[in-house]
């Protein structure tokens, strides 16, 4: 063997080995940016879609855009960029939905000279920071629009001055993208959850079902009832109202007193928190409407004080929920464990589910171990009767310790436990009832009525459900039960996690010039390590 050429042999070798493991590693990269594959490998699926969005698209009858108008730039508001972010993150999600009418996102620039998009003459946009739903057919819905020369001169006097990062917040909040905003120590407002999956699902079958008729759920009124458009923390019910409209269901109100029946397109009445007695007529109404029409009823009682009542129990509805197979007695739940009751001011922490297998609606309530806040409460019992039309059940309750006050408002705090006339606890605090398939051609009843009975109606209220995630769950859970939507209730709330690192230009090319120095200088080293061995 000629050894002469031994050496430069090997020098050949080894720059073809670079020159294939370079070509291997390119083409490696090329593949992969060729493969649209994404794995959420997050322990609770943080990145993805929930099961509840993916069932609710499936509903899409139409095509559906979705144009971004925002930029990816750093000279927009931090509250924005964050937007940016977090929008793009579920966004890459919502394009890999597998659907007859897939979701198509486009993100454009209408600011740039070169940009020439037909989606914008579509849907007849020029305008730039803007988020938008479109359907061909259905026409678009702006969901978040900002207008980022609304600041005000803080030279002028004549206003007060309000700066851009204050205008963005404002426009976002309004968009309800973000929930749980908390002020920081410099007193600026931060958004603690990200919504953005809510809202957009919602904007979508909103459009999606322009030319259906929507379903309503109406609140009563006449009574003293809480008001949907209440924005109160203790007895408003603002937050249970966004919970409905984000069902895709649209909200009234209505005065039984002042109708023959109750309208074709209501899917829900709510009853929350009456003080007057309601006639004949109104039960009847309520009656006809859950028994002939299918409707869902949820009603949220509070134990009554007024001794002038006592003739009509539960306001005179005592008879519809006996019908129903349901006893809500006019009585007080109180409790002497201090963990669970707060004497002073009212608040009840309920933690106590049914034993054995749960029903669907508070499953994940019990698997989480979710509390439920509330105020004063009263009974709610179901009637076990064998062979009856309803199936009933029990779902919620209040301590071991406590238990139910007959007279209350006669009795002296605390107060003694009569065994003879009080409700040993555990108490339960809400019902449910639903016909029973196996006799709804004896009952004569609609197989879609349902009855849903609260002991309190304070866990509905904004406070309670700002307060507590379980109240919110309750709720949420309850709405899907009511709208015959099963298939949700098994789906456990999420929150998104984000993190940011904000940084100028500057600190940027200097992060950049770090990572890059080691990297280099460990390149460096390598050679010249290899060039002295080639010498020795």
């Amino acid at each position: 063997m000629d050894f002469r050429y031994a050496k430069r042999n090997r020098q050949i070798d080894h720059w073809l080995v670079i020159a294939l493991s370079a070509c291997l590693f390119l083409g490696l990269n090329f593949l992969a940016s060729k493969i649209d594959l994404q794995i959420d490998l997050t322990p609770d699926n943080r990145y993805s879609l929930s099961k509840e969005s993916l069932l609710l698209l499936e509903k899409v009858d139409q095509p559906i855009d979705i144009i971004i108008t925002l930029p990816s730039s750093n000279n927009l508001p931090k509250v924005v960029q964050r937007l940016v972010h977090d929008i793009d993150l579920l966004l890459d999600s919502m394009e890999r939905v597998e659907s007859s009418h897939p979701i198509r996102v486009h993100r454009v620039d209408v600011n740039s000279p070169k940009q020439t998009s037909e989606i914008l003459d579509i849907y007849k946009i020029s305008e730039p920071n803007l988020i938008v739903v479109g359907s061909p057919k259905a026409g678009k819905r702006i969901i978040y629009r900002y207008n980022e020369t609304s600041s005000t001169n803080p030279y002028d006097t004549s206003q007060v001055f309000r700066s851009a990062e204050s205008i963005a917040r404002q426009s976002i909040w309004e968009a309800g993208f973000y929930s749980e905003w908390k002020e920081l120590g410099n007193g600026r407002l931060e958004p603690g959850s990200f919504r953005g999956e809510e809202t957009l699902v919602r904007n979508i079958l909103q459009l999606s079902n322009t030319y259906q008729k929507r379903k309503v759920a109406y609140f009563t009124r006449g009574h003293g009832e809480y008001s949907p458009t209440d924005t109160s923390p203790d007895t408003g019910l603002s937050d249970f109202r966004s919970l409905l409209e984000d069902r895709n269901l649209d909200v009234a109100s209505i005065d039984l007193s002042t109708i023959e029946r109750i309208p074709m397109d209501a899917k829900i009445l709510v009853i929350a928190g009456p003080k007057g007695i309601f006639q004949e007529k109104e039960i009847s109404i309520i009656r006809n409407f859950m028994n002939q029409s299918g409707g869902s009823v949820l009603l949220a009682l509070d134990p009554v004080e007024e001794l002038t009542l006592t003739d009509r129990p539960a306001l005179g509805l005592r008879t519809l929920l006996k019908e129903w197979g349901i006893r809500c007695h006019d009585m007080l739940i109180h409790d002497p464990n201090k963990e669970n009751f707060d004497l002073f001011t009212g608040a009840y922490f309920l933690r106590t589910y049914p034993k054995g297998e749960n029903h669907r609606l508070i499953s994940n309530l019990a698997q989480e171990g979710f509390s439920i806040l509330a105020d004063r409460c009263r009974p709610v019992e179901v009637n076990r009767q064998d062979g009856q039309s309803f199936i009933t059940r029990e779902l919620l309750f209040s301590s071991r310790d406590s238990w139910a006050l007959s007279s209350w408002t006669e009795r002296s705090f605390p107060p003694d436990k009569n065994p003879l006339l009080d409700l040993a606890g555990p108490v339960p605090i809400l019902a449910i009832s639903s016909p029973n398939p196996v006799h709804l051609e004896v009952s004569n009843l609609h197989k879609n009525g349902k009855l849903a009975v609260l002991g309190c109606s304070r866990i509905l209220s904004n406070k309670k459900m700002k307060s507590a995630a379980g109240n919110q769950t309750l709720s949420r859970n309850l709405i899907y039960w009511l709208q015959n939507e099963s298939e949700m209730l098994t789906v456990t709330p999420r929150k998104l996690h984000t993190y940011f690192v904000t940084m100028n230009h500057k600190e940027f090319e200097t992060t950049l010039y770090y990572f890059t120095i080691i990297p280099a200088s460990i390149l460096i080293v390598g050679l010249f390590v290899g060039w002295l061995r080639k010498e020795l």
